[in-house]
């Protein structure tokens, strides 16, 4: 049944505010004919998730229930968040009733082919009941992955791409948490990355068919993808692009997309992901290298900032497995940001480079001890000598003393 969309416009009309609220969607499905069913949650200071229940019957009028209680402006931002969640889903065909989605969630019945939101409404039926975890979302692919196998038996790229699309757009999305001393980055698709690997490389074997049939489609998902700078290294940083068996068609597709990036701005670091891919098949190392240094700059200040920085560390190895310890060398020559040594503790660096460490510490201590004459930089660099000192100290303690 189709959900009254004049009553849900006319609230939407009638509730205007710029009021930004605290809560997130987390999850929420169809349960009856006129009700919806939805979770959403914060993290407090202390990074303790909080969350919020909420019932909305959608009839004659809007009618909803919280499972605490909040104040009116956070539950006017939620219901309204909420209801354009709902307006935008209903705008997509659908093939499965709600009433199915227990019966294909719990028994992982082989589900064939369905609409693009169909998976989308099955995803948040299984985050809503289980969680948004790594069991949720195992389970979840033992639906998925058959069904687009499916649509590649009956070469059915264009809807393959499409509900490859719907589920990104789902899931490609970071949420900041302010906490007392550093932040929390809330990420969902951590949790994907080893099965949209798999699904890059089942395209990857059809490139040609894809190409033909779901150009403009594949372009898009690749735009989507390059959006969030962590996920898109993630998924591409460890892949090869030369070895695959369509390199004309790769080719043509990274100029599409270096032209289109171009088109909208001149800024190479505002598609940093892209020129990495872009750079990779080309094979150009001079401007691969240069990339890598930004990369490499904007993980180390997620790590020094970031309560949660697992991806970040292991995309920061990544880098330094291709490039050698000499990048990290090359990157504090740069900044003189003496933290990054947090990030990479020199008892890690080759011991022929260890010389070289202490040489370009000694040089920073000397450049930040000149600087605090300067009202502007004393503060700043009375930390940097302090930390350099400390890190001399742990390090080169014969040579210091």
């Amino acid at each position: 049944m189709a959900w009254n969309e004049k009553v849900i416009n006319e609230y939407l009309e009638t509730h205007l505010s710029k009021y930004v609220g605290k809560y997130r969607f987390h999850s929420g499905y169809q349960s009856d004919d006129k009700v919806y069913k939805a979770h959403y949650y914060m993290f407090d200071e202390n990074f303790r998730q909080i969350d919020i229940y909420i019932e909305v019957t959608i009839g004659d009028q809007i009618i909803y229930t919280f499972s605490e209680e909040l104040h009116e402006q956070e539950k006017e931002f939620i219901i309204k968040d909420l209801l354009e969640r709902i307006l935008l889903s209903a705008k997509y065909p659908t093939t499965l009733h709600y009433s199915l989605y227990e019966k294909y969630t719990t028994t992982l019945s082989n589900i064939g082919i369905l609409e693009p939101i169909d998976f989308y409404n099955l995803l948040n039926y299984m985050k809503y009941h289980g969680g948004i975890n790594k069991e949720t979302m195992e389970r979840y692919y033992e639906l998925f992955m058959p069904c687009l196998q499916e649509l590649i038996n009956h070469e059915k790229y264009e809807r393959y791409m499409e509900l490859v699309i719907l589920f990104l757009r789902s899931v490609c999305y970071e949420y900041e948490w302010d906490g007392a001393n550093a932040k929390y980055l809330d990420t969902e698709y951590q949790y994907h990355l080893y099965h949209l690997r798999k699904i890059i490389r089942q395209i990857g074997r059809h490139f040609d068919d894809f190409m033909e049939y779901a150009r403009e489609q594949v372009i898009e998902a690749v735009i989507i993808i390059c959006t969030q700078e962590r996920f898109a290294l993630s998924l591409f940083i460890d892949m090869n692009l030369r070895e695959t068996e369509f390199p004309e068609l790769l080719e043509s597709l990274l100029e599409d997309l270096k032209e289109m990036y171009k088109k909208f701005n001149e800024d190479e670091s505002r598609h940093i992901a892209f020129m990495y891919m872009y750079y990779s098949f080309y094979n150009d190392q001079e401007k691969l290298k240069e990339i890598r240094l930004e990369i490499l700059r904007n993980l180390v200040l997620n790590m020094l900032s970031l309560a949660n920085h697992d991806i970040d560390l292991a995309l920061c190895y990544a880098i330094v497995k291709d490039e050698g310890y000499e990048i990290v060398l090359d990157l504090f020559h740069r900044d003189y940001n003496t933290f990054i040594f947090t990030c990479f503790p020199i008892a890690q660096f080759p011991e022929e480079l260890k010389p070289e460490v202490r040489h370009l510490l000694v040089t920073a201590i000397q450049f930040f001890a000149a600087r605090m004459d300067n009202d502007s930089y004393r503060l700043s660099s009375f930390e940097q000598v302090i930390n350099i000192n400390r890190i001399l100290m742990d390090n080169f303690k014969e040579w210091y003393s």
